[in-house]
């Protein structure tokens, strides 16, 4: 495998994904706010530029990764093979990370592994990629980083998502976490977040 087959990563690996780790951490920290996160130029289709940057700041040799219909494609997994060298596993539960490329055809949250007691975060963080991050159905978040409420209309998640997210909450400090990205910005929902509607 050359590099001339491959779409490039970041123009300046160490700083953008450095800033990328830095974005992705001010989501997690406000939850259900819409943050920046610019991305490589090309990725393959249909991995939108944030949910690339997030694969290529997270993923290295020891973090397994977990691909769903959608990104399962020769391209991708080239992709990601050549710049983060990160296994992809077909289970699950394996995965330390999620990328999914078609959010309403998410499998089940309660498929993914949530920690185990003496080790929460060795938890699935999922990233799943919407049409957008308004036009939704709007739901009320609350939990740590946000003050009172915030109000949040994700487009493009499956009728069952906030049910299940709120059981998925119910389990603190196991469960999993998520990133939610469209074509520029990230949200972060830490599995401490709850969801007031609908």
């Amino acid at each position: 495998m050359t590099a001339d087959l491959v779409p490039p990563a970041f123009r300046d690996p160490v700083h953008d994904s450095q800033s990328a780790f830095r974005r992705l951490l001010r989501a997690l920290s406000r939850p259900g706010t819409p943050v920046s996160l610019p991305g490589p130029a090309q990725p393959p289709a249909p991995m939108g530029g944030p949910l690339a940057a997030i694969a290529l700041t997270l993923a290295d040799t020891d973090c397994p990764i977990w691909l769903d219909g959608a990104l399962s494609t020769e391209p991708v997994r080239r992709y990601l093979h050549f710049h983060t060298n990160a296994p992809q596993v077909a289970d699950t539960k394996a995965a330390a990370i999620a990328l999914i490329g078609d959010a309403g055809r998410l499998a089940p949250i309660g498929g993914f592994h949530p920690g185990e007691a003496a080790y929460p975060d060795r938890s699935t963080t999922l990233v799943l990629q919407v049409p957008a991050l308004t036009g939704g159905p709007t739901v009320r978040l609350c939990g740590p980083g946000i003050e009172t409420t915030a109000s949040f209309a994700p487009r493009g998640l499956p009728d069952w998502f906030w049910a299940a997210w709120r059981e998925n909450a119910a389990r603190y400090p196991l469960g999993v976490d998520i990133f939610l990205t469209d074509d520029r910005d990230v949200v972060g929902l830490p599995r401490s977040t709850k969801v007031e509607a609908p």
